[in-house]
């Protein structure tokens, strides 16, 4: 199961390390500011071709954005 706490969490570092504001992020993906802290937040959920363009801009996998891979070792 997706922790969409843990999402947002990844998006507010993956942002960062690219200098980006949520203002910046938003305008590059057409979207509101206030969606970006939402999906930051934990609070909203990205839709699938949000996330498609997340990890575009991003420069990262939807495995690593969608914390998969952090599931995968907590259960072993």
């Amino acid at each position: 199961m997706v922790n969409f706490k843990k999402v947002g969490e990844k998006i507010t570092s993956l942002r960062k390390k690219k200098n980006l504001s949520q203002d910046d992020l938003a305008s590059k993906m057409y979207v509101t500011r206030q969606l970006i802290s939402k999906w930051e937040n934990g609070v909203g959920v990205p839709k699938i071709d949000h996330i498609i363009d997340l990890c575009e801009i991003l420069d990262v996998n939807f495995e690593d954005l969608l914390c998969l891979n952090e599931n995968k070792e907590e259960k072993r």
